[in-house]
């Protein structure tokens, strides 16, 4: 894949991320007034924040230190571009994931969407309803959680739920990709109970990238596949990625001998800290 310089897609600035088991009130409070003063979250991220974090015992002294997961990290994806991400077990990959999909809250720092028409507008994650943002950035992860019944009702499942309802469920594109898989179209009534792990994880990416996210967050979704499915699985990204200019991919990955040849940038993180290579 040749280098694109592609415009920006996504980017967050002076992100941090502060453990959840560790903060007590005072804590919050302090993160409340410094955020405040940094970034002026409005009501609409400090609701969703707050959902996020709701099952935590916030009014609790820590028994041990506050840790810091992910440290100043700063960071753009380009459109058109793969970003390989490495790092060591425990080292925030997946922390970063989960909080630029809205997953996860933010200590302090900011992630911005761009626009389709224009790189000078954008969208502030602290200004965008969830489900807005989660329609354009979405996570794969890498073990799939299907649905009891078929293959086919499993895709037609998103287009249940609110977000997705103005969208219409294309079973031609399915059974498109289902060919390059090696796979006829009787694989959509398959019962998902029966389906190999490999199986569960092309349901599961099929069924995220038949709603055109322009964010693709991936956490390791070939690790636990065999040597076939993980080539076919990476062929299907790759080529969902190049039918559209403008998306991006953000790969976490441990396989670097697969995936960092189809990387247009690397970057790596180490105990929170991000660092990035051209």
């Amino acid at each position: 894949m040749s280098i694109d310089t592609g415009r920006v897609l996504l980017e967050f600035d002076n992100l941090w991320v502060h453990s959840q088991r560790t903060i007590n009130a005072q804590s919050i409070k302090n993160s409340k007034e410094a955020s405040n003063k940094i970034s002026m979250p409005s009501s609409i991220y400090q609701k969703w924040a707050s959902t996020l974090t709701a099952d935590a015992s916030l009014d609790k002294e820590p028994s041990t230190p506050d840790r810091t997961l992910i440290s100043g990290a700063s960071g753009m994806l380009l459109s058109g571009q793969v970003t390989v991400l490495t790092g060591a077990s425990g080292s925030g990959k997946s922390v970063l994931l989960r909080v630029l999909a809205g997953l996860l809250p933010m200590s302090s720092g900011t992630v911005r969407l761009h626009d389709d028409t224009s790189s000078n507008v954008y969208h502030d994650m602290h200004e965008t309803a969830p489900i807005r943002w989660r329609q354009q950035v979405a996570l794969l992860a890498q073990h799939p959680q299907l649905l009891d019944g078929s293959v086919l009702e499993n895709l037609q499942m998103p287009y249940q739920l609110y977000a997705h309802q103005s969208q219409t469920f294309d079973i031609d594109w399915h059974v498109a990709q289902l060919e390059h898989l090696d796979r006829s179209a009787d694989f959509l009534q398959q019962d998902a109970k029966h389906l190999s792990g490999g199986e569960r994880q092309l349901v599961n990416t099929l069924r995220l990238l038949q709603l055109s996210p322009k964010v693709l967050l991936l956490d390791e979704p070939t690790a636990a596949l065999d040597i076939d499915t993980s080539t076919q699985l990476v062929n299907l990204l790759i080529s969902w990625l190049r039918a559209d200019a403008q998306r991006t991919l953000l790969w976490v990955t441990h396989d670097t001998k697969d995936i960092m040849p189809l990387a247009n940038r690397h970057w790596h993180m180490q105990a929170g800290v991000l660092t990035a290579d051209s």
